[in-house]
């Protein structure tokens, strides 16, 4: 178990550790970084993972089924949670999206790489883009449940770039297109620079945000997300018939803190922002210890 750590979540963290001290110590702001990652390192990662993964056909749809599920799995356990708390509609909402909504990009991504290897890490991409998806459409349409606007949110998933990306990169991938060194090379690093970037901002992001309040639904939701969401990918996995590997790389997956997206969605759609940006910290703070025992369980 300490070898995981040490050679798996350690590293992860430190990358966020030292973006967050140097964030504090030269007062750099995280929007116009998260809006590179959002906009260009994103997308070019998924672009080009999955232009040229060897992930078959089957497992993609599998992998992608076992999002969806756990997703909607995830969603009915915290709807039961706030109806029988009598949650009004913004804490319902932002209790949903602590719940629901796994960091599978800034930290899934490089737990993946480190703890399971090359393959590990196309099964984590896959399920990037499919949590990217459900993140900009189902979870838009959670966040909106505090009070947003239903034409915001069936309009929202067509103005960011990942689905684009995603098209394009299963386009080529289906049709064998050697892209150009002139298209191929620029994208390559773009993707390649996506994972420590995003780390950093989690480092950003993460940096300042504290506080107390909501502890008994803090303390429900983070369970939901660490402990819950993993049973339950488990089971899903291994019903859809998936390998060991990807099973226990999306198992992992599942496990993963609630990401700094559900705190996006909450301020935007006024789905208790407070409450959402504890339950990413502590969350984060959490997994440390929980994805470390994780692993050493699943490999």
């Amino acid at each position: 178990m300490l070898s995981v750590f040490l050679e798996v979540v350690l590293p992860v963290a430190l990358i966020a550790i030292v973006g967050a001290a140097v964030g504090r110590w030269q007062s750099i702001p995280v929007r116009p970084v998260s809006t590179l990652v959002f906009y260009l390192f994103s997308p070019s990662l998924v672009f080009h993972s999955l232009a040229t993964t060897e992930v078959p056909g089957g497992d993609a749809l599998r992998i992608v089924a076992v999002g969806v599920l756990t997703f909607v799995a995830m969603y009915v356990v915290a709807s039961a949670w706030s109806t029988a708390f009598r949650h009004g509609r913004p804490l319902r909402a932002g209790f949903a999206l602590a719940a629901v909504t796994p960091n599978v990009g800034n930290m899934g991504l490089p737990v993946s790489l480190l703890a399971f290897g090359q393959a590990g890490f196309d099964v984590a991409v896959v399920n990037f883009v499919a949590g990217a998806v459900l993140s900009y459409t189902a979870g838009i349409a959670v966040a909106s449940m505090a009070g947003g606007s239903a034409a915001k949110a069936l309009q929202a998933p067509f103005r960011y770039p990942v689905v684009y990306a995603a098209t394009a990169g299963v386009a080529v991938n289906a049709m064998n297109i050697d892209l150009p060194v002139t298209i191929a090379a620029p994208v390559e690093t773009l993707a390649g620079a996506a994972v420590p970037v995003m780390l950093v901002v989690l480092g950003l992001q993460l940096h300042g945000a504290a506080g107390l309040g909501d502890l008994r639904d803090t303390a429900a939701a983070n369970v939901l997300r660490l402990l819950v969401a993993p049973v339950a990918a488990w089971f899903i996995a291994t019903a859809v018939g998936l390998d060991a590997l990807a099973r226990d790389t999306l198992v992992v997956l599942a496990a993963m803190p609630t990401a700094v997206i559900a705190t996006v969605l909450a301020t935007e759609f006024n789905a208790r922002p407070d409450f959402v940006t504890r339950s990413v910290v502590l969350s984060t703070l959490l997994s440390m210890l929980t994805v470390t025992a994780l692993i050493t369980v699943v490999r």
